[in-house]
């Protein structure tokens, strides 16, 4: 399971809802509402007066649907809810859950929450990177763990070369060309990297150049893709262990390349196997500590979480229920009960026409 949050959170409710669960006419196939209701969350989101108005997501599982009981996704659920609001009411705050099937079998959990906190019509904010990832990626790792579930860390399910960086889109899957489509898409790469419109194609260019070399076995430890980029006429400006940004004349902004391949201790494909197992077998030997290491994290998450939302909502309070007075009510009618009741004729209608 993976946890993803989407950028987008402007405009109406109908623009989350309808990808949820599609139009009036044509409704979404393999979309089921499992939480909320659905023209509620549209109208806070359209009466939210702030900028961001809602945030959206989804728990994404490479597991189909059929596996997972309703009382396992309501589990997930609630605990992500409690990750999210913890120190919250309930009726502090709006949520809504689609099921989503259509992609091949497979379970995804659909999130949109209106950015408003209910009782005061204060903003709220359920999700900022730098203060709520780490916490969340803790209960992502609790949740595969406890459930047993695909684990996106693992070192066998790490790309070579990493497309989800620098916001890119998410790509097609890349298929080897034939040799004449290759030439052309050579070509075409060699011109975007020459003249690139934007980041997202220049790092789409770059990477399948990288991909093409890594092919021919030309790629054998960093120091070959060093020389690889500076080759493209691209400036390495910055080299971590798990990544190089590097800078174009005609771009503002430097690209950043992820993956495998692009790693410090990157090496020969031909290591690259005895590398994986090394790296599986390290993985595996220190799962519990990793558990151990998650839920502290978790814990500490929600402790500072909880603190502050206290800060900004623990002096409002739920409202009062309405005082009606039922008993002077009750005492009312039970009064006019008793008073004798006097039957009246009922009045019969009025016949002006000749009698037979």
């Amino acid at each position: 399971m993976i946890v993803k949050f989407f950028r987008r959170g402007q405009g109406s409710g109908a623009g989350p809802l309808n990808y949820l669960l599609g139009g009036k006419d044509t409704p979404r196939e393999g979309a089921k509402v499992l939480y909320g209701d659905p023209r509620l969350t549209e109208q806070l989101i359209n009466t939210t007066p702030f900028k961001q108005k809602y945030k959206a997501g989804v728990l994404s599982f490479t597991e189909d649907a059929e596996g997972f009981t309703d009382k396992q996704k309501r589990d997930i659920m609630q605990r992500f809810e409690e990750t999210l609001f913890v120190g919250l009411e309930p009726d502090q705050y709006d949520i809504l859950w689609v099921e989503h099937t259509d992609k091949g079998g497979r379970l995804e959990l659909n999130f949109v929450i209106p950015c408003q906190e209910l009782r005061s019509g204060k903003r709220l904010q359920p999700f900022y990177a730098g203060a709520d990832l780490v916490r969340v990626n803790a209960f992502k790792n609790i949740i595969n763990q406890e459930y047993g579930l695909t684990d996106p860390n693992d070192p066998e399910r790490k790309r070579l070369i990493n497309p989800y960086v620098n916001n890119a889109p998410r790509p097609t899957p890349y298929d080897r060309p034939s040799k004449s489509k290759e030439k052309e898409q050579e070509k075409e790469d060699n011109e975007i990297i020459a003249n690139p419109e934007s980041t997202f194609a220049l790092k789409e260019a770059i990477d399948r150049r990288m991909r093409h070399s890594l092919a021919e076995g030309s790629l054998n430890n960093r120091s070959s893709v060093r020389y690889a980029l500076e080759g493209m006429g691209l400036t390495i400006k910055r080299a971590t262990k798990s990544s190089i940004s590097v800078a174009h004349p005609k771009m503002k902004r430097n690209v950043r390349l992820k993956g495998t391949v692009y790693e410090e201790g990157f090496q020969a494909l031909a290591e690259s196997a005895h590398l994986v197992e090394e790296r599986q077998q390290d993985y595996e030997r220190v799962s519990e500590s990793r558990s151990y290491r998650d839920l502290r994290t978790w814990t500490k998450g929600m402790e500072i979480k909880k603190a502050y939302h206290q800060e900004l909502y623990g002096d409002i309070k739920a409202p009062e229920p309405l005082d009606l007075e039922i008993k002077d009510v009750v005492s009312m009618e039970q009064s006019q009960d008793a008073t004798p009741r006097v039957d009246t004729p009922t009045p019969q209608p009025s016949y002006n026409g000749p009698r037979p």
